[in-house]
């Protein structure tokens, strides 16, 4: 079973999904979130730079106006003054300057206190030179001096004031810059590390369920290919190991038919070689005279009974090797084992069963090659399955070329030797499943009938248990070229050599 170290329970593939998006999901909102709240900071920044400095610059404009207005209009009321008949308009523009000036000052100091208090110095100013006579108010020299005093202290005024909110609204601005920087940063590294969540949840999603998934699939193909190994420890999602445990199931169901049936074919093999092994020792008397001579047409008609006699011991030995094998009894391995001499005996043995094809051998031995530690009989009867195979498919007249030579596989060092044949080839539909027991197809533009399709799948399972392989050469450009590589070092036996003597002894008697 699956258990997620974190939590500690088994957890389904849905809730593996909704827990990997959503943790990005949750990093994006709460970026989105710092993102609002660095927003409305600013927003309360600028609020307060409207709701303090601007209020109370609008106010200080106000008063400031006012009293601009009352100081030019006591400047042009000395210049009336001046003029003969002035006065009275001298007078009257300064009183309405005063009467805003007061109406002004009536809506209180606000946060312009220091503004309003200096506001009331005019209107004092304004007040005592309109009592009793306004020109003579405007020419007294300590009025005169109290005004240019009030003036010089509203310039003074305006101006620091003006200094101060620059100042002030340069700090806001800087603390309204580091929000909105602070939320780039904060939103961005949010957004990286979102990224960078996702991507290992990805690469952990992936792991969760693609590896276990291709390893399933693989296990599939397996036992479609009759190979029957374990599954091991399955991690994943629920639904994984669930399949997993099903696979498993069905696997041993699998092993246990194909043990049942290779029980099967041992045993019907075992008790059919016995009477075919005795009608083949008396076709054998009979034919060599023993009993008597026989007429020309007698004599053949028991050479082909004899031959036939001979295709079906071979098939039964066939089966028998193939179930041994797949069952995994021990092979026989002998040290120094000639390839060639094995190639020898099995075209030899093809060429004389097969007289009327009318195919040649043609033995390629251009160069030395050493020695192999292997089991000589199961090797010669696969090499004979591939000359058979080759022979069967190749039209009158033509001929199969055997080859072999000393490959690389990897780092390690194998005999690798070559039937290859003029026939039509192997086509593509069938190239996946030549290599399958019991499994056959016809060959177009071939003389080979149907037959159970054994000959490969024996040839195979005997190069597998040397450690080795047969292959289809799919660069081939006519014909089928098959290459069985048998590893030149020696493997470890997997158990003492006399448990396979009895079996061989007899099988390979007729050859």
């Amino acid at each position: 079973m699956r258990f997620f170290p974190l939590s500690g329970v088994r957890v389904s593939l849905r809730r593996t999904l909704s827990f990997s998006h959503s943790i990005p999901v949750a990093i994006v909102t709460i970026a989105l979130a710092v993102t609002v709240a660095s927003l409305a900071k600013m927003i309360d920044v600028l609020e307060g730079i409207r709701s303090r400095e601007i209020e109370s610059l609008h106010e200080e404009s106000r008063l400031h106006r006012a009293v601009w207005r009352l100081d030019v209009a006591m400047r042009n009321a000395e210049r009336l003054c001046a003029t003969p008949g002035g006065e009275e308009a001298a007078e009257q523009i300064v009183r309405e300057s005063t009467e805003k000036l007061a109406e002004v000052l009536k809506m209180g100091p606000g946060q312009a206190l220091p503004m309003h208090e200096l506001a009331m110095g005019w209107l004092q100013a304004a007040e005592s030179a309109l009592t009793p006579d306004l020109c003579g108010g405007l020419s007294d020299f300590e009025n005169h001096e109290k005004r240019v005093e009030l003036d010089v202290r509203t310039t003074d005024l305006f101006t620091d004031r003006l200094i101060v909110l620059h100042a002030s609204l340069e700090e806001q601005e800087g603390l309204a810059r580091g929000i909105g920087s602070r939320a780039v940063w904060v939103g961005t590294a949010l957004a990286l590390g979102s990224f960078g969540v996702a991507m290992l949840l990805s690469a952990w999603l992936a792991r969760s369920v693609n590896v276990p998934l291709a390893n399933l699939a693989e296990t599939a193909r397996a036992v479609g290919r009759g190979e029957f190994r374990d599954l091991g420890v399955v991690q994943g999602p629920a639904e994984i190991v669930d399949l997993a445990e099903e696979i498993r199931r069905m696997q041993k169901r699998l092993h246990e038919l194909d043990a049942l049936k290779q029980g099967f074919l041992a045993s019907v093999s075992h008790e059919v070689r016995t009477p075919l092994s005795e009608m083949r020792e008396g076709l054998a008397i009979l034919e060599d005279g023993i009993t008597g001579e026989l007429a020309p047409k007698q004599l053949r008609v028991v050479q082909i009974v004899r031959s036939a006699c001979e295709r079906q011991i071979r098939l039964v030995a066939t089966l028998l090797d193939l179930s041994r094998l797949r069952s995994g009894s021990p092979l026989r391995f002998e040290n120094g084992v000639s390839i060639d001499s094995l190639i020898e005996v099995a075209a030899a043995a093809e060429l004389r069963d097969r007289s009327q094809a009318d195919v040649r051998i043609d033995i390629q031995q251009s160069e030395e090659v050493p020695t192999i530690h292997a089991d000589p009989v199961l090797v010669e009867r696969a090499i004979a399955n591939l000359l058979r195979n080759a022979i069967v498919v190749s039209p009158k007249g033509a001929a199969v070329t055997v080859g072999r030579s000393v490959v690389k596989r990897g780092d390690e060092d194998f005999l690798r030797l070559t039937v290859s044949d003029q026939g039509p080839g192997v086509p593509e539909p069938i190239r996946e499943t030549i290599f399958n027991a019991f499994v056959t197809s016809a060959v177009p533009k071939s003389p080979k009938g149907i037959g159970i399709g054994l000959g490969l799948a024996f040839a195979r399972e005997v190069a597998v248990a040397h450690g080795g392989d047969l292959e289809l050469d799919g660069s081939a450009a006519s014909g089928a070229t098959f290459h069985l590589f048998l590893p030149l070092r020696a493997p470890s036996p997997l158990s003492s050599n006399e448990e396979a003597a009895d079996d061989h002894t007899e099988q390979a008697s007729h050859h």
